[in-house]
C-alpha cells in the first residue's frame, strides 16, 4: 500500500524489498565461517573516538573465513507528548549475510523507517510495553533510518537497544581488516564482538 509516497509494509511481506535481496544474493559466495576452535587474533584503531570517526578493526585467522562481527548498543530517547524519535544517519551496510535488531522498551508501538531505493516503513505493536524489529540480508549500500513511535503518558525516556550483525572475510593469508563509520553510535559505550571476544568502544563527542 502506497500513502503519501511511503510504502507501508504489513509485518514481514516486503515484495520489492524480497526482489533486491535475492539480486544481491546472487553476487554472494557463501564463505565458510570460523569455527569454536579457530584462533582469531584482532585489534582496534582506538578504544576512544569521537563520532563521526572510523573504527578500523584489524587482525588474523585462518585464510579465506568469514567471522561476525557484533555491535551492541542502548540508546536513552527522550519523550514528548507521548512520542519518542531517534534518527541513524548513514549506516553502512557492508556485507551479507548480515542481521538487525532494534527493541524498544516502555513503549505502545515502534515505526521502523528506512530511505532505500524508494522510502519503507514497518510498523511493530507493542507486547507488553516492548516492540521488536528485525531484519536479514539487507541490501549492502548505506541507509538513513528514523524510529519513532507512541508511549504511555507516564513514560519520560525509552530506552533503545539495538544490535547488529556484519561478516568480514579473511584473505588467502587469513589477513582481515574493516572499516566502520561511528557516524550511527550514539555517545557512550558501544559493545564490539569478534568471536568469544568483546572489546568496549567508548564514542565521545
Amino acid at each position: 500500500m502506497i500513502i503519501g509516497g511511503i510504502v507501508t509494509i504489513k509485518e514481514n511481506y516486503n515484495l520489492f524489498l524480497g526482489i533486491i535481496k535475492k539480486i544481491d544474493s546472487l553476487f554472494y559466495s557463501p564463505v565458510p565461517e570460523v569455527s569454536d576452535e579457530d584462533q582469531i587474533e584482532w585489534e582496534v584503531s582506538a578504544l576512544q573516538l569521537k563520532k563521526g570517526d572510523n573504527l578500523i578493526i584489524s587482525g588474523r585467522t585462518k585464510p579465506e573465513r568469514s567471522i561476525k562481527m557484533n555491535v551492541n548498543f542502548e540508546i536513552q530517547i527522550p519523550v514528548k507528548d507521548q512520542k519518542y524519535e531517534h534518527r541513524f544517519d548513514d549506516v553502512a551496510i557492508t556485507s551479507i549475510p548480515n542481521e538487525f535488531q532494534v527493541v524498544a522498551q516502555t513503549v505502545k508501538n515502534m515505526t521502523f523507517a528506512v530511505q532505500m531505493l524508494i522510502p519503507f516503513k514497518q510498523h511493530r505493536d507493542a507486547e507488553n510495553g516492548k516492540a521488536t524489529y528485525v531484519d536479514k540480508n539487507v541490501p549492502t549500500g548505506n541507509y538513513d533510518i528514523t524510529i519513532k513511535g507512541e508511549t504511555n503518558e507516564d513514560v519520560e525516556t525509552v530506552l533503545l537497544n539495538v544490535k547488529a550483525s556484519q561478516t568480514i572475510v579473511s584473505d588467502s593469508k587469513g589477513d582481515f581488516i574493516c572499516e566502520y563509520s561511528t557516524k550511527p553510535f550514539p555517545n557512550g559505550t558501544v559493545d564490539l564482538f569478534l568471536g568469544q571476544e568483546k572489546k568496549e568502544i567508548k564514542i565521545i563527542l
